[in-house]
């Protein structure tokens, strides 16, 4: 059985550590977590460790840390995700599946046609936490600030548009580039437009038109895969 994994603050270091907060109350009321129990504990900048349950508070909870291993960033690291929020709850989904798929960084993407941007980073914050506990990860995506299609333009990285209009999707070789993913109602034509004139390329991962948290989940995974089939080529 897989030991459950606690977030825990940066650096993580071997020794003894107090949880407290949400942590401490989910190891103590959800978890149930004892006296004795080892877990594994991970602090979203690539370190984790197993650990013993010391001392179980009624507002905290100790642990003797072992030794941490830091884990490598893993190619999906490069990636950045530049999306316009879709409407309701489904902005958590996409936060979680993209850190399951362990991608760099997630940046709310103001749009013309686009949705309210988020306004609770901290909550995006803790969804991604709660998604790496779930799936064993060691790092967290950096989630914000906000952008728009200018500032894209001028971050110097390469973009890449998911656009229906664009050639199938080719990855290439792994490198740091920022995916771009439009509102339900499409980018405008002069938002494709200023982004093309910046650079950017225009790249489809499907023939029908998909929901914005598809389209971000099914790019990154398209990206991810093409770039270690290249990698270990």
């Amino acid at each position: 059985m897989s030991l459950r994994t606690l977030l825990v603050a940066s650096p993580l270091l071997a020794g003894p550590l107090v949880l407290d907060g949400d942590e401490a109350h989910h190891a103590r009321t959800v978890l149930r977590l004892g006296t004795g129990e080892r877990i594994r504990v991970a602090d979203g900048a690539g370190n984790s460790a197993e650990a013993v349950i010391t001392q179980v508070g009624k507002r905290s909870v100790e642990v003797l840390v072992s030794t941490p291993e830091h884990q490598p960033l893993g190619i999906a690291g490069l990636l950045t995700i530049a999306v316009a929020p879709p409407k309701g709850d489904r902005l958590a989904d996409l936060v979680r599946a993209l850190t399951e798929l362990g991608v760099g960084a997630i940046l709310p993407l103001a749009t013309e046609r686009g949705e309210r941007l988020p306004v609770n980073i901290e909550r995006l914050e803790r969804i991604a936490g709660e998604a790496l506990k779930q799936c064993r990860r060691a790092h967290l995506p950096v989630i914000g600030p906000a952008t728009d299609i200018p500032a894209l333009v001028r971050c110097g990285t390469a973009l890449t548009v998911l656009d229906r209009s664009g050639r199938p999707a080719a990855p290439g070789t792994p490198r740091a580039v920022t995916l771009v993913i439009g509102p339900e109602g499409g980018f405008t034509a002069a938002e494709l437009a200023a982004l093309t004139a910046g650079g950017a390329t225009v790249a489809r991962v499907a023939e029908p038109v998909l929901r914005i948290e598809t389209a971000a989940i099914a790019a990154a995974a398209v990206w991810t895969a093409a770039w270690i089939k290249d990698d270990s080529a």
